[in-house]
């Protein structure tokens, strides 16, 4: 094997070195739970990066995404995770009523959870790629997921995936995927969509745009 064939062998062996310490570390650094704002934030930053072929180094980007988003990433997580407690609760007490009210209100719920969920899915990498306030951020994750409907779909259909794949596959599988690769590579598929809708409001400097 000549150099000219081994060293984009070797590139593509360090890349998926690279991408396993990086989703090693995500994981190390969500387990205060607290941090999983921060930890999401600062990943879709660097995916951004990747996607747009702006190779560099992840772990360090990584890190120094982490620490400033801190601040913005943990009281948005907070702030929709009091929300999505509060709506999963529901949807586990009134579905079991059985009552033609129950059932409306069940209905209701799923579609608020829907909305909840789309917004969360825009909210962190808004703010890992903008500068802005948390709730501006927030604000900007709702009418984005309205006015990019299709790629709103296409994270939902991604999210409808993953619960197949926990549902349907060995325990054993699902916990070597998502420790080997498995967030870094759902991020980065994610960043792939969610780019086309943050390019037109992308400046040299990361302002506000609603």
């Amino acid at each position: 094997m000549n150099a000219g064939k081994l060293n984009p062998l070797l590139d593509f062996m360090n890349t998926l070195f690279n991408l396993f310490l990086l989703n090693i570390v995500f994981l190390l650094t969500c387990i205060p739970i607290f941090t999983i704002g921060t930890a999401l934030s600062s990943l879709y930053y660097v995916m951004f990066k990747e996607v747009k072929g702006e190779y560099g180094y992840l772990i360090r980007t990584y890190l120094r995404e982490f620490k400033r988003n801190f601040k913005q990433g943990t009281a948005a997580f907070l702030l929709l995770f009091l929300i999505g407690f509060i709506l999963l609760f529901n949807l586990l007490f009134w579905p079991f009523k059985g009552t033609t009210i129950s059932s409306i209100i069940t209905g209701l719920l799923l579609i608020i959870f829907i909305i909840w969920l789309s917004i969360s899915h825009y909210t962190f990498p808004l703010i890992g790629r903008f500068v802005n306030t948390t709730i501006s951020s927030i604000k900007n994750a709702y009418y984005l997921a309205i006015r990019n409907l299709k790629q709103t779909f296409a994270l939902l259909l991604m999210d409808a995936a993953i619960v197949c794949f926990l549902l349907f596959f060995p325990i054993t599988s699902i916990l070597t995927v998502f420790f080997i690769f498995g967030f870094v590579f759902i991020v980065y598929f994610q960043s792939y969509i969610l780019q086309k809708v943050f390019a037109p409001y992308e400046k040299e400097t990361q302002t506000d745009f609603v």
